[in-house]
């Protein structure tokens, strides 16, 4: 629903800009598309390199991918409005997309945390102990590069129009 919200947003205020045409309707549609695949797979990507066995449907990864686009669709819509149709340049798109990106990335790092990161049944000490805190370290460094530096870019991206 957010990502069909955001192809009609962004063709919206292009059309009231007076830049519409047909073709930007799938140019945005693309665009989305484009960075909830490369993101899927990047996550898919990063859990298998890290052995990172979850019991995560391709469903929620995708649910959790479309979270940015009600950050996107805000920063776009009240920076076009306080901005009088300038874009979302100026203080206030980008305190808006700070903002958002901010609650997005802290709401991923959470919820993956659990799907990513679960808790391992017998800690009896040990050099066992010692390789699973590695590995847990290194995925929780994945999952805040994911979480923050991923969806930064991927919202940045998505909100230059």
């Amino acid at each position: 629903m957010a990502i069909v919200t955001f192809i009609l947003l962004s063709t919206l205020i292009a059309g009231l800009r007076g830049d519409f045409q047909p073709e930007l309707l799938g140019y945005t549609a693309t665009k989305g598309l484009v960075v909830v695949i490369v993101e899927i797979i990047a996550l898919k990507l990063g859990c298998y390199l890290l052995s990172i066995s979850s019991q995560s449907q391709l469903f929620d990864l995708i649910a959790y991918s479309g979270y940015k686009f009600v950050g996107i669709i805000a920063t776009i819509a009240v920076a076009e409005i306080v901005n009088g149709g300038k874009g979302t340049g100026g203080w206030v798109g980008w305190s808006i997309f700070l903002y958002t990106f901010l609650a997005n990335s802290l709401f991923l790092m959470r919820s993956l945390k659990y799907v990513l990161l679960p808790e391992s049944a017998g800690s009896n000490g040990g050099p066992m102990q010692t390789d699973s805190r590695a590995k847990r370290n290194q995925r929780t460094q994945f999952l805040f590069f994911y979480s923050y530096i991923v969806q930064f870019f991927f919202m940045w991206v998505l909100t230059r129009a």
